[in-house]
């Protein structure tokens, strides 16, 4: 007797449940809006499909010359109120010269105290001006790892 009360009771409450399927998708998640800043003409919100990429996002403005995209991933995929800021290509830091540069100019250089700027400048004088950036290493007090913390900043 109780097995068939409850199996009444499971079917009448069964009939008062509403088992129409929801609707997920709503015309809303169809679209994205995107902010696009930094090195671009105009700052813009543009409207995408979902499941849009950086890439297309980025045909849709156009970038300033000094704009730096390479460093941004095209396949990246975007969200609903993604704000992206494109970069500008970092200023080059002009290369100090080894063979003519002053103490106070070669200290300007990462890693390169006083001491070591005297080292470099007392064996140009005493050897020469270097003839290649790599002969920097005989000077003493820079090895490979030094060196190559410099040679990016550093010209003949």
């Amino acid at each position: 007797m109780k097995q068939l009360l409850v199996l009444l009771f499971l079917f009448l409450l069964s009939l008062s449940v509403d088992l129409k399927p929801m609707e997920l998708n709503t015309e809303q998640d169809d679209a994205i809006h995107v902010t696009l800043k930094g090195a671009v003409e105009e700052e813009k919100e543009v409207t995408l499909p979902r499941y849009s990429t950086l890439g297309t996002a980025l045909e849709e403005v156009e970038l300033e010359n000094d704009a730096d995209p390479d460093v941004l991933n095209p396949q990246t995929i975007l969200k609903d109120h993604d704000v992206i800021i494109i970069p500008t290509l970092a200023p080059e830091s002009p290369r100090i010269s080894i063979n003519t540069a002053t103490k106070e100019q070669l200290m300007e250089l990462p890693g390169v105290g006083e001491g070591t700027a005297e080292a470099i400048i007392t064996h140009r004088e005493q050897e020469g001006l270097f003839q290649s950036l790599e002969d920097l290493m005989q000077v003493k007090g820079i090895g490979e790892a030094k060196y190559e913390k410099l040679k990016d900043r550093i010209s003949l």
